[in-house]
C-alpha cells in the first residue's frame, strides 16, 4: 500500500488508514479471465499452416492485451490509488491514478456519519460510509470501505479527542 504518511501534514498524526474492500475487484478479474478465455479460444480455432494465421495469431494477442489493460489494469491502478485516510485533524479520501483527486473534512467539522451494509456486505465485512459535514461541500461517501462500523467507530472517537472531549 502507499504510504499515507506522505499525505499529511506534520502537524497531524495518523490513526488509521484502508482502501476500498478487495471485494471491488471480483468482476474486474473475472472480465481478465473471460477474455483469456475468448483469445485461447479463438487462437485454438485458428487453421495453422495458413499464411495469415501467424498475423492473426498476434493480432488476437495484441487485442486480449489490450482488453486486459483497460477492463483489468486500469481497474487495478485506480483501486490500489484509493486511499481513506484517518488523522487526528482530519478525515481524507485520495483517488486517482493518472488524474488525483483529493478531499479532507476536518474532524472538528463532523456532523453525522452513517453506514449501510446489505447483507451481502456484512457477510463479506464491508460497507459504505456517508459522512456529513458542516461546510459547502456536505458529503463525503467512502465506498467500499473495510469494516464500516469499526472505522466509523474510530473517526467519532478520533472527533472527540480534536474537540477535546
Amino acid at each position: 500500500m502507499a504510504d499515507p504518511q506522505r499525505y499529511i501534514a506534520e502537524d497531524e498524526t495518523l490513526l488509521y488508514s484502508t482502501r476500498q474492500h478487495w471485494t471491488e475487484m471480483v468482476a474486474e478479474v473475472i472480465i481478465l479471465a473471460v477474455i483469456w478465455l475468448v483469445a485461447g479460444a479463438v487462437i485454438w480455432v485458428l487453421p495453422s499452416g495458413e499464411q495469415w494465421s501467424r498475423i492473426a495469431l498476434y493480432v488476437v494477442i495484441g487485442l486480449a492485451v489490450l482488453a486486459s489493460i483497460r477492463w483489468w489494469l486500469v481497474p487495478l491502478l485506480s483501486w490500489r490509488s484509493t486511499l481513506y485516510i484517518l488523522t487526528t485533524k482530519r478525515i481524507y479520501k485520495r483517488s486517482g491514478f493518472l488524474t488525483k483527486t483529493g478531499r479532507s473534512i476536518p474532524l472538528s467539522r463532523l456532523n453525522d456519519i452513517s453506514f449501510r451494509a446489505t447483507v451481502w456486505e456484512r457477510m463479506m465485512r464491508y460497507g459504505t460510509l456517508t459522512i456529513q459535514s458542516a461546510s459547502e461541500q456536505g458529503t463525503m461517501t467512502l465506498a467500499h470501505v473495510p469494516d464500516p462500523e469499526g472505522f466509523k467507530a474510530r473517526i467519532y472517537r478520533a472527533a472527540d479527542e480534536a474537540r477535546g472531549y
